[in-house]
């Protein structure tokens, strides 16, 4: 009799631990950053660049596959130099993501109206279309984490000589028993 209830306990308790597997769940944030140089004698750009995850944030290199979600919460962006006019300003532009086969481009956030000197060293928040930050969110979760990131935009004059920096804030959650 009291084997029976030790193995009915034990029985219980793993249902319950398969259950709610939920419970193990790992909740961490991280950051990740892409610069884009700009260097042109034309009042515009477009850049693609490749973007590794697992390369470049250990925990989406340790949770890989275990992860279940990963959601971007912000989105900054600044200069951190800039060799051109005092008055040079956005007109208009985007930060995109698509995936590596350049698929489907979807609008992470637009950029406009901002003068480029006021953006040197001097973090800026996006706002954020539903749209490209989960499908970012996405293919963050997704082996093999990689994607391609899209910067593009218009000036009121040039020639161009900055960098831009975007700043990533986001959660994952993965669960290590998956």
């Amino acid at each position: 009799m009291k084997n029976t209830k030790i193995i009915t306990l034990i029985m219980f308790i793993t249902l319950f631990l398969f259950a709610c597997d939920d419970l193990l769940d790992v909740e961490e944030s991280f950051t990740f950053s892409k610069e884009f140089v700009i260097d042109t004698e034309e009042h515009a750009f477009d850049q693609a660049e490749l973007f590794d995850l697992a390369a470049d944030v250990s925990i989406i290199d340790e949770y890989g596959s275990k992860i279940k979600e990963v959601k971007i919460e912000e989105v900054r962006f600044w200069l951190t130099a800039h060799n051109g006019d005092a008055g040079q300003q956005f007109e208009s532009g985007s930060l995109s993501v698509s995936d590596t086969d350049n698929g489907s481009v979807r609008e992470i956030a637009s950029l406009g109206g901002y003068n480029l000197q006021n953006l040197l060293n001097s973090p800026t928040v996006l706002d954020l279309n539903n749209s490209g930050v989960n499908l970012l969110g996405e293919l963050a979760e997704e082996p093999p984490h990689r994607f391609m990131l899209h910067a593009n935009a218009t000036f009121n004059e040039g020639p161009l000589d900055f960098t831009v920096k975007f700043e990533f804030t986001a959660r994952m959650v993965a669960n290590p028993l998956n």
